[in-house]
């Protein structure tokens, strides 16, 4: 049997530390310190079912659609084609002006 807190030379990517099996958190194969595994923007807790990653830091959801898809970078991968009533509005009446 393996204690829990021996023999690891498993290393956290958030701090560079090691990580011990009662403290680790493992996302696709990478392990973390439960403190380390939170958002990179709002320092949020996450889980591994509620994250993304994107260019090697972690997001929560909430910040990640607030950094990137509202400003357009993801919006077409994803396929959100909703309209934006505003936006829709300002379309029909440019449109009406140039008839």
């Amino acid at each position: 049997m393996v204690s829990l807190f021996g023999g690891t030379k498993e290393k956290c990517v958030g701090c560079s530390k090691t990580v011990y099996p009662i403290e680790k958190v493992t996302v696709d194969g990478t392990s973390y310190h439960r403190s380390c595994f939170k958002c990179s923007h709002g320092g949020c807790t996450i889980s591994p079912s509620n994250y993304i990653a994107h260019e090697g830091k972690l997001y929560c959801k909430h910040h990640h659609i607030q950094l990137f898809k509202e400003k357009g970078n993801y919006s077409q991968l994803e396929g959100d084609k909703q309209e934006d009533p505003i936006t829709e509005k300002l379309t029909s009446m440019e449109i009406a002006a140039e008839s």
